[in-house]
């Protein structure tokens, strides 16, 4: 039996935990009851079962029979619900679970044996609902309480008659070895972003991206597409379904589509293609972040690109100076590339560079970026610390290092920030060297890496270390070490930038200090042991910032 006295409040909570703007009527109804049915505990327990449901559960299929002859009451969403609308499914949950008289940690516990979630996050999705709705917490709570999800009315006897002769149809159809229900006849059909929406702002991120190509109003086309991905067991879409483009590409039907998971997390792409012999979701990537980017399109060597990004031209990063190539764009398209240009010595990637022109204020602004031909590998942006007075020839020596040199795993990488902290000839007759700096947007707070490359890019020693992570400007590295081998021996190599007052080394080494922006300590001399299987002291770097603080940096 149902637990009627709390089966509406489940009900509540189920629903718009799972509203996606689709109508999440049976599936909520089917996780309340079940939480419900005949058991102990009271709410609090029951509660914590509707969450194992809704977290655990797959999606069942799509159940329609109910709207032949039910309908559900149709009321405009408040401003809690709309907001909700904007927020992951686990954001909602966490939100509406604290909204529902647990505290931020008491929520955490709830959701932390499903998924990974502190304080902070629910403490992070309450304030994006405070933001949007600009309500207090107990009229947020008023709307929430006065929600009902399950009230529905009989649909009109005409319409009545109508749905019950389709289901009879469709019975006797199906008897008949017909195929009456096609995915051209399923609700779902992915929205679409106002074309102008981008012109408004002088930022714009995928949120502004227009729908563009030739097929972008073929509604069965679209509606397949997105059906097929909400299908999609292993990468199924967050949200609101939305489509970028739509159109031929040499020969296939395709559609790109991109979810709503909420301002939270980056949005992820999905790639629908329908060829003469297949078709269904080939590639789903997750964006290192909301800006608007480049996104590689199955194998076809091409590109879409926002319309905000025009100029578009690409260069082989293994080449000793950047020979940019023009590459036409036609409504959002680019042309193939020569896929000889893919080779694995540069981690199939490409770079690009385009000019970002803002419609609203601004002026315009060079935008670099690496792509490869694999659509589900990231393609990150590139930033550069130094100033824009800086020679050309660093930042494609920086660009061959990350891309050719190891300096970065590009396929797993968000937006890159790169910089140069120290530039000088290395002691024993080294040569000059720059101490390259990489830092990744994500994961956040991540630790960023150092190498010594030559002028040309050439990576000189592995990667090292740096405090990018724990400064209290993650933008801007401060210090890094790496160890050096000449050709006597090791040497410790650590620069320090502007906001460092002095360097320290601490370990097997002992101790040494400098104020410098620069210290070199001679390690052990080179042996008869391989250089990999060279056992190096253990030695951490202390870097002494200007206002009192301090950081170690590790050179492994």
């Amino acid at each position: 039996m149902v637990n009627r006295e709390h089966y509406a409040g489940l009900m509540r909570l189920a629903y718009l935990a799972l509203d996606d703007g689709d109508d999440p009527f049976m599936r909520a109804r089917r996780a309340a009851a079940e939480a419900a049915r005949g058991r102990r505990g009271g709410y609090p327990a029951m509660r914590t079962r509707l969450v194992a449901i809704l977290l655990t559960d797959p999606p069942a299929g799509k159940h329609r029979l109910h709207r032949f002859f039910f309908e559900p009451k149709r009321t405009p969403p408040g401003p809690v619900r709309a907001a909700l609308l904007e927020l992951s499914p686990h954001e909602r949950l966490a939100y509406l679970l604290h909204r529902d008289g647990l505290t931020a940690p008491e929520v955490a516990a709830e959701l932390g044996t499903h998924l990974q979630a502190d304080f902070r996050y629910v403490d992070r999705a309450t304030a994006a609902v405070d933001s949007r709705t600009g309500l207090g917490e107990a009229a947020q709570r008023a709307e929430i309480e006065a929600f009902e999800p399950d009230l529905v009315r009989l649909r009109p006897p005409l319409a009545w008659r109508t749905a019950l002769a389709a289901v009879l149809a469709a019975a006797l159809l199906a008897v008949a070895g017909v195929v009456l229900t096609r995915p051209d006849d399923v609700p779902g059909e992915p929205a679409a972003i106002d074309p102008r929406a981008w012109q408004t702002t002088g930022t714009p991120t995928i949120d502004e991206w227009p729908a563009q190509g030739g097929l972008r109003h073929n509604a069965r086309l679209l509606r397949r597409a997105a059906d097929a991905w909400r299908a999609d067991r292993r990468d199924p879409p967050l949200g609101r379904v939305i489509v970028l483009y739509a159109g031929t590409v040499d020969g296939a039907s395709l559609v790109v589509l991109r979810d709503s998971p909420g301002p939270r997390e980056a949005p992820s792409v999905a790639q629908y293609f329908e060829r003469r012999l297949s078709r269904g979701v080939e590639s789903v990537r997750k964006l290192g972040t909301d800006a608007g980017q480049l996104i590689m399109l199955g194998m076809t060597w091409r590109y879409l690109a926002p319309p905000w990004l025009r100029d578009l031209r690409a260069a082989v990063p293994s080449g000793r100076s950047p020979d940019w190539m023009p590459v036409a764009v036609r409504d959002g398209l680019s042309d193939p590339l020569p896929w000889h240009w893919f080779t694995p010595r540069c981690q199939n990637y490409v770079v690009f560079q385009m000019t970002f022109r803002p419609a609203v204020g601004g002026l315009p602004r060079t935008v670099t970026q690496f792509a490869s031909h694999n659509p589900q590998s990231a393609a990150p942006q590139v930033w550069f610390q130094d100033p824009p007075e800086q020679e050309e020839r660093f930042r494609w020596a920086a660009l061959h290092a990350v891309a050719c040199e190891a300096a970065a795993s590009l396929s797993e990488s968000g937006d890159l920030r790169l910089g140069r902290l120290w530039r000088g000839e290395l002691p024993d007759g080294g040569g000059r060297a720059t101490l390259l700096t990489v830092d990744e947007s994500s994961p956040e707070g991540a630790r960023g890496r150092s190498i010594l490359i030559s002028d040309a890019g050439r990576a000189l020693s592995e990667r090292g270390g740096t405090n990018s992570g724990t400064t209290n400007s993650p933008a801007q590295t401060m210090a890094a070490a790496v160890w050096w081998r000449s050709s006597r021996r090791w040497h410790l190599v650590a620069a320090a930038g502007p906001r460092v007052a002095r360097l320290k080394t601490v370990g097997e080494l002992g101790s040494h200090e400098k104020k410098a922006a620069l210290l070199v300590v001679p390690g052990p001399r080179v042996g008869g042991a391989p250089p990999e299987t060279a056992r190096l002291p253990v030695v951490h770097v202390v870097a002494y910032e200007m206002d009192g603080d301090r950081t170690v940096v590790s050179p492994s």
